[in-house]
């Protein structure tokens, strides 16, 4: 911010020239600057510095707010969404909390993907929630999210309902995730009035919901990032820095539970040992250091392969999946693991 004659009676036309002489240009140089050491060197009086200091106090300066405020205020806004797996809401506490991010890592194949499928169709079916589903890798489709919905449902139309309220979007680069990220922050949801119940006509242009996004799953953070993060390139770790921030802000500000997938590298027993993760698993995040302090809670997934489960050939390719999840990280909870059953329509 730049100081300015006027902003207080003391800070007049001639006072701002003997400042700028001095070299203070804003308000941070001003504020950095030792009020006596300033006096002798801009041949400006001593009280109508400080006069001017105490103004900009006033006008910048952030309020103390207690923590009882600050509690209050996340009792009063947070939600607590289902995942719609009893063991799994016990695990996480409730299950996914609204204004946190919250990070799914696993190896290939253990159900990284059929998990935030069966978490996004949870919440667009039973919660009649808006879902925002950043998919790099093009995974997802009506194809792969019908047969998880019609194991729920068997009403064609509520089908169909669900499948409106899920928003699917393939970004090509990490610049398309920001501008796919930049949807949670409109006011409404577009659907096709044929998908709204309350609607029984033929016309199927697109219109607006007022009901909010509340779930945004980003599978997976990887396939965009990794590209960036090899050879002499220097500017994906800034990169991902600026992605965490944006999804740490709009979580908070738009209330939002915010799910993003991540691959597992092999870490020896050391690395593993100083991080906290469990001494018996050979695996640790991806995307490295710059990363790790970014998710809220981290779950680890690993196949059952204990399960005789059998899979289910009448219902064509949907077969039921048996994880074992672990905690890896978390700011609220204790490290803890479950073994959850969810649809996988690979």
């Amino acid at each position: 911010m730049r100081l300015t004659a006027g902003l207080c009676p003391a800070l007049t036309e001639e006072v701002l020239s003997k400042l700028h002489k001095s070299g203070i240009r804003n308000i941070t140089d001003f504020l950095l600057k030792d009020v006596e050491a300033l006096a002798t060197e801009s041949s400006v009086s001593y009280k109508d510095l400080q006069s001017i200091r105490r103004i900009i106090h006033a006008h910048y300066a952030a309020f103390a707010v207690s923590g009882d405020c600050m509690l209050s205020e996340v009792v009063q806004t947070a939600v607590v969404i289902s995942t719609g797996n009893t063991n799994l809401d016990s695990l996480l506490g409730g299950g996914l909390m609204t204004g946190e991010v919250m990070e799914v890592c696993g190896g290939w194949g253990t159900g990284k993907t059929s998990l935030c499928v069966n978490l996004a169709v949870h919440a667009a079916l039973k919660l009649r929630m808006n879902v925002l589903y950043i998919d790099p890798l093009a995974s997802i489709n009506a194809l792969r999210l019908a047969p998880v919905i019609e194991a729920l449902s068997e009403d064609l139309q509520v089908v169909e309902q669900a499948l409106a309220r899920i928003e699917a979007v393939i970004p090509s680069d990490i610049w398309s995730v920001f501008q796919a990220l930049e949807l949670l922050r409109q006011p409404y949801f577009s659907v096709r009035k044929k998908d709204v119940e309350q609607w029984n006509v033929s016309d199927s242009r697109p219109v607006s919901t007022i009901r909010k996004t509340k779930l945004v799953i980003v599978d997976s953070l990887p396939s965009i990032l990794m590209p960036l993060l090899g050879g002499r390139q220097k500017q994906g770790w800034g990169i991902i820095n600026e992605l965490a921030a944006v999804l740490k802000s709009l979580a908070s500000e738009q209330q939002a539970a915010v799910v993003v997938v991540n691959n597992v590298v092999q870490a020896n027993f050391n690395s593993v040992k100083n991080r906290g993760h469990n001494s018996e698993s050979n695996w640790k995040p991806a995307l490295g250091r710059f990363w790790a302090h970014v998710p809220h809670i981290r779950l680890f997934l690993e196949k059952d392969f204990s399960s005789s489960t059998p899979q289910n050939s009448e219902d064509g390719p949907l077969t039921p999946m048996d994880i074992n999840v672990s905690i890896w990280k978390s700011t609220r909870l204790k490290s803890q693991t479950t073994k959850i059953s969810i649809f996988s329509a690979l």
